[in-house]
């Protein structure tokens, strides 16, 4: 099945998610908001939103961006391009 960017988007804020839900399972708050999804998918939705936070972690920890002496934002266009080509 082809998640839609609704599914991946509903998982990557789930995955997101601070307090109690920190780094668990999105699977069953998952169903919650797609119940017609299959076990197979809730379970493939969390292995691949794990793997885009993971590259996106990665992605700024090997591109950090100091304007003088200070931290600031990495360039979201550039971002969104390495993530596309990843995993579009």
């Amino acid at each position: 099945m082809t998640l839609s960017d609704q599914i991946l988007n509903d998982g990557l804020e789930l995955h997101m998610e601070f307090g109690k839900n920190w780094l668990t399972d999105i699977d069953d708050r998952l169903a919650k908001k797609h119940p017609h999804l299959s076990k197979s998918d809730l379970r493939n939705t969390d292995r691949l939103c794990r793997k885009i936070a993971k590259f996106a972690n990665d992605y700024v920890r090997k591109n950090p961006v100091i304007k003088l002496g200070k931290p600031t934002f990495i360039n979201s266009s550039d971002f969104k391009t390495h993530l596309l080509n990843e995993y579009d």
